[in-house]
């Protein structure tokens, strides 16, 4: 008996150990293509990625859909416009992908897997992000406007227009704010982001708020620049905190960046080069992660904390989870259940045993269980 539960346990124990034994950074390619663009569905397992197709001239843009666990390409579709910026409503799974230069957004659906509606609007879109919270509006920046765009109806809702040309833009669905950067000057003005009603401005030390990437957690926002520095904000009170330099030489600039909201570490990609770097929440590098060429997107699953690079003709995924950290949480589960497993199984196999020494007590002749009759 003592065998068989050994044995059993065992076989309970490797069942019950996490499948990933992945070695970092994987990379995934998708045909012939240069991918831009990338955002992750961290509740429904999908990544999305639009791309240049072929080489420079381009032949062609591409949409792809990954499976985030697996790592497979589940399916590309061709784009009838130039791969530009996208946004997720993480409520519907739908995904908003912009072209730059055609004026045109493509809303894909995840249910059916194919794009669903076209907007067409008069303007390029240089940035963009959806509100799932409070005005259920695409907001996108073109020229020195800012737009709240009805996806549903496909009309403008409200739009301001700013001195300067606008470029990076934010959304704290949480708090109801719109944050977008002035370019080349005018720092970063903060709007109510129902009605686009301007609340305020963020005085920068120079040019400029490029890129955001908000951790709504911690309420810290952070910007690339065009240079080798990254601006922290403190979103709460809206106010400039410092300006970090993390690009290895005067001669590098920062142009992508995304933040870990679980965590509150910030990956910053600098170029020329395919440099990324992490920084803990208070600006510190505390890790390099190297790629192949110039990085044009990144995104960061919050469920595995795996970091999603695009870059030449590939995508590149790095493990940010400190010593594996993201899977003990499965092993403990796993342990548990084969604990909770082997416990059955023995209490099920004492059972029988006494059972089977009761049957040999029994005298011959004896009809019933009571030892008294």
């Amino acid at each position: 008996m003592k065998t068989k539960a050994v044995a059993l346990l065992l076989v309970v124990l490797f069942l019950a150990m996490p499948a990933n034994a992945s070695t970092y950074p994987l990379t995934i390619t998708p045909g012939r293509s240069w991918p831009m663009s990338v955002v992750v569905d961290s509740d429904r397992g999908l990544l999305y990625f639009d791309a240049v197709s072929g080489d420079n001239p381009p032949t062609g843009y591409s949409f792809g859909v990954i499976n985030a666990s697996t790592h497979d390409v589940i399916k590309i579709l061709p784009l009838d416009i130039d791969s530009g910026p996208m946004a997720l409503d993480q409520e519907t799974g739908d995904v908003y992908v912009a072209g730059q230069a055609n004026m045109t957004i493509l809303v894909y659906d995840p249910t059916s897997e194919t794009f669903v509606r076209q907007i067409n609007i008069s303007n390029p879109v240089l940035s963009m992000a959806f509100d799932g919270s409070v005005s259920q509006n695409l907001f996108f920046t073109s020229g020195n406007q800012v737009f709240a765009l009805n996806p549903q109806t496909g009309k403008i809702v409200v739009n301001v227009t700013l001195a300067n040309d606008v470029d990076g833009l934010a959304l704290d669905s949480s708090n109801g704010r719109l944050y977008v950067g002035q370019y080349p000057r005018g720092g970063i003005s903060v709007f109510e982001a129902a009605t686009l009603a301007p609340v305020g401005s963020i005085v920068l030390p120079a040019c400029c708020a490029l890129q955001f990437a908000l951790d709504d957690r911690n309420q810290m926002l952070y910007a690339v620049t065009g240079t080798n520095s990254v601006y922290v904000v403190n979103a709460e009170t809206n106010t400039f905190v410092k300006s970090v330099q993390v690009a290895q030489s005067g001669q590098n600039s920062t142009n992508v960046v995304a933040v870990d909201n679980v965590t509150g570490h910030v990956y910053v990609a600098s170029s020329p080069g395919g440099s990324i770097l992490d920084l803990d929440a208070t600006g510190n590098v505390v890790q390099r992660y190297q790629v192949e060429s110039q990085v044009a997107g990144l995104a960061i699953d919050v469920k595995t904390q795996e970091l999603y690079a695009t870059n030449y003709h590939q995508l590149t995924v790095f493990d940010t989870a400190p010593n594996g950290a993201y899977l003990v949480p499965a092993f403990i589960w796993g342990a548990s259940v084969a604990v909770m497993v082997v416990a059955a199984v023995f209490v099920y196999l004492l059972v029988r045993h006494r059972k089977g020494k009761e049957r040999k007590e029994i005298q011959p002749g004896w009809t019933g269980t009571s030892r008294a009759e």
